[in-house]
C-alpha cells in the first residue's frame, strides 16, 4: 500500500526531484483509444493494463469474487484522467527488460480513488495484480507522477512477499528498537513526519514504518532515481548492503536485470 494520495504527491516529488519529465499530451485520437494503447503498453512488460468498472479488475485463473479485497473501495476512474496514468506507467516500464514485469504480476488496473479502511490511497495490490489512483481533482503532472512510481512501488511487494529468505535478510539490517506500525492509518500518518536519519537504513518515513514499505522504498528509488540511489549507498554501508538484498532478489526473477543494475552503477556499490 503506497501513503495516502497527497503525501503520495509531496513524497513522490521530493524523491524524484527534477530527474522525471513529462512526456507530450496525447492527439485527440490516442485518447479516443485508451484501450488499444493500454492494449500495446502492456505487450511491453506481458501483462494487462486494464480500467473501468472495478468489478472487472481480476485476472484469471481467478474469478470476479477476486476482485473485491477487505477493506478496500474502488471508484472507477474518469477515462479523461487515465492518458496521464499510461504515461506514468510507460515511463515506469521503460527502466525493465521486456515483459520483465509479466513474471512478476499479471495486471496493472487504474481506478479513479482507493480507499482503504477510510483512508485514501494512491495504490496498493491484489491477488496478483497492483491498482493505481488516478483521481480527478489533481494536475496531470501528479497522476502521471503517481502511476510511474507506484509500479515499482507496488509491484516489489510480490518480490517481498514471495521470497522468505529475502525477508529474513532484509529484516535482519534493521535497527534492533524500531518499532514499525500495523495499522494502515498509522502507516499513513507516522509517513507524514520527518524522514529518519540515513544511517538507520531507511530512505524515507513511510519506509520505516514497516519492512514492507522499507523494501518497497528501496525498489522505488532504484528504478525511478538511481543515482540517488547510488549516492546514498556510497555513503552509507547499511544502505548497500540492504541495495544488494534488493538487486539480488530481482535478478533472480529476471537475470537481465543484473546488466540494468551493471548500466545503473548500483551492482559496483552494492558490492561495496
Amino acid at each position: 500500500m503506497r501513503l495516502s494520495r497527497r503525501v503520495v504527491l509531496v513524497a513522490a516529488l521530493a524523491m524524484a526531484g527534477g530527474g522525471f519529465y513529462l512526456l507530450n499530451r496525447p492527439t485527440g485520437s490516442e485518447n479516443d483509444d485508451l484501450e488499444g494503447l493500454a492494449r500495446k503498453l502492456g505487450e511491453q512488460q506481458g501483462l494487462t493494463i486494464g480500467f473501468g468498472d472495478p468489478k472487472t479488475f481480476f485476472m484469471p485463473p481467478y474469478v470476479a469474487a477476486d476482485a473485491q479485497i477487505e477493506g478496500v473501495a474502488f471508484e472507477p476512474v474518469d477515462r479523461a484522467m487515465v492518458t496521464a496514468s499510461l504515461k506514468g506507467i510507460a515511463k515506469a516500464f521503460d527502466a525493465y527488460p521486456e515483459k520483465c514485469l509479466g513474471r512478476i504480476i499479471k495486471a496493472i488496473f487504474i481506478a479513479g480513488k482507493i480507499v482503504i479502511n477510510g483512508a485514501e490511497v494512491g495504490g496498493t495490490y491484489g491477488q496478483d495484480w497492483i491498482f493505481v489512483a488516478s483521481p480527478r481533482n489533481l494536475p496531470d503532472e501528479s497522476r502521471q507522477l503517481t502511476a510511474e512510481l507506484d509500479v515499482h512501488h507496488e509491484t516489489s511487494s510480490f518480490v517481498w512477499l514471495r521470497n522468505s529468505p529475502l525477508q529474513a535478510a532484509f529484516k535482519a539490517q534493521e535497527p534492533a528498537d524500531w518499532r514499525f506500525e500495523t495499522d494502515a492509518a498509522d502507516q499513513v500518518s507516522r509517513g507524514q513526519g520527518a524522514n529518519p536519519p540515513i544511517e538507520t537504513g531507511f530512505l524515507s518515513a513511510y519506509g520505516a514504518t514497516t519492512a514492507e514499505n522499507d523494501f518497497n522504498t528501496y525498489a522505488e528509488v532504484i528504478f525511478s532515481d538511481p543515482a540517488r540511489m547510488k549516492d546514498m549507498a556510497s555513503k552509507v554501508p547499511l544502505v548497500a548492503k540492504k541495495l544488494n538484498l534488493v538487486l539480488r532478489a530481482y535478478m533472480e526473477i529476471d537475470p537481465r536485470l543484473h546488466e540494468t543494475f551493471s548500466r545503473m552503477g548500483l551492482l559496483a556499490i552494492a558490492a561495496g
